[in-house]
């Protein structure tokens, strides 16, 4: 249940990225300004340390299961909106349900994994994000062409409403009693909101570790959405794709990230965390270095995405893996600012991909890509630990 529902929710994350430019038309903007807005769904991604604090408290299932009925409520009001205002608030629905789903379903699977196994698991459930590129958005590119924009967004929207209820049937997660604070403590931080915030983002003793690792989650997420975000327009614009191709060009991307999710659960757990992520890191900055020069077909530009993209799956569900065992008595807090940091970078990305390479091209791209991949791979060696 948890990759279907996953499946779900990547399918509307990437649901942008190969249509940006169609939906911007059937809406009515600019593809910069769609950019725009799916920057505003991903600065909602402030919102999830609150929830996995929130999460780490009553329980991942609980949490998990109200932001699958958020995320679907706001597909299906963004399916059936008749203007900017409607589809705006859609969007932010849908960016908090991101927010509150993904960590807690990490953190919810990590609990109940022993560190040994734990990169097989996540990874198995990560195929889901492969899958939505090679059923979901295939499908989306086929119903936009014969319907409408509108149509994925009322199809995932009502499925995710139903997947929701059916949460009802997995497992209470688990609450570890030591992972509450003793209640002399709490009327103490009760008086004083610096205190609270302090910690709040305290870490413990594994702090600079823990947020070095968070903020490698942020820069690999901001380097390739970056590209991603705007590789349907690149590809319609330069080879003059129909929405069917954008779809079966996303089939194509789903199999190769699939092939570096069926890697992780393979073997990473014995390669090792870190080394896993560091390689991950280190191909993925090679690839965008690379890209620019692919860019002389149709055929060589799509090898140009696949190869950052099979890179940046394995780094990321690697790192996946190495953040569920930073800080385990913090772990929903942990999942969800990594989530945060990966969403931040998003918003970025998705405000700035669409104007860097209407304005500098697929060499702007690579080049951005290129020097944060540089950052990351710096912090995965330097500061980084793997417990």
């Amino acid at each position: 249940m948890g990759i279907i529902a996953k499946l779900l929710i990547d399918t509307t994350i990437q649901l942008f990225n190969p249509f940006l430019t169609l939906i911007a038309a059937g809406i009515g903007i600019s593809a910069v300004s769609m950019g725009g807005l799916v920057a505003l769904r991903s600065l909602m991604g402030l919102s999830a340390p609150a929830i996995g604090s929130i999460a780490d408290k009553i329980g991942y299932r609980k949490v998990m299961q109200i932001s699958l009925f958020l995320s679907g409520l706001g597909m299906l009001l963004a399916g059936l909106s008749q203007n900017i205002t409607l589809f705006s608030i859609a969007i932010i629905l849908t960016g908090i349900g991101h927010a509150g789903y993904t960590p807690n379903m990490h953190a919810y699977l990590s609990s109940k994994l022993p560190y040994e196994k734990r990169a097989r698991g996540i990874g198995i459930v990560e195929y889901s994000w492969a899958l939505a590129g090679i059923a979901g958005l295939f499908a989306a590119g086929y119903l936009i062409e014969e319907f409408s924009w509108r149509s994925p967004f009322i199809l995932f929207g009502i499925l995710l409403l139903g997947v929701s209820l059916l949460y009802f049937t997995l497992p209470v997660s688990h609450l570890d009693k030591h992972e509450e604070l003793p209640k002399k403590v709490q009327t103490k931080t009760n008086f004083s909101i610096k205190l609270r915030i302090q910690r709040f983002f305290d870490l413990g003793s594994n702090a600079k570790s823990a947020w070095g690792t968070i903020i490698v989650q942020g820069l690999n997420f901001f380097a390739i959405m970056q590209v991603m975000i705007i590789h349907g327009g690149w590809l319609e614009g330069e080879y003059g794709l129909s929405p069917s191709k954008l779809g079966s060009i996303a089939l194509i991307f789903g199999i190769s990230d699939l092939i570096a999710s069926v890697f992780v659960s393979v073997a990473v757990d014995k390669i090792g965390k870190k080394k896993s992520v560091a390689i991950g890191v280190a191909g993925m900055t090679i690839a965008y270095a690379v890209m620019p020069f692919l860019n002389i077909g149709l055929y060589a530009a799509i090898a140009g995405l696949i190869f950052p993209r099979i890179f940046f799956e394995f780094a990321t569900v690697s790192n996946l893996a190495l953040l569920s065992e930073q800080v385990p008595e913090q772990r929903g807090k942990v999942m969800s600012l990594s989530t945060t940091f990966g969403l931040i970078g998003i918003t970025i990305a998705s405000a700035l991909g669409p104007i860097t390479y209407y304005s500098m091209g697929v060499k702007g791209l690579a080049l951005v890509s290129f020097i944060a991949g540089i950052i990351s791979f710096i912090l995965i060696m330097v500061i980084v630990k793997e417990n």
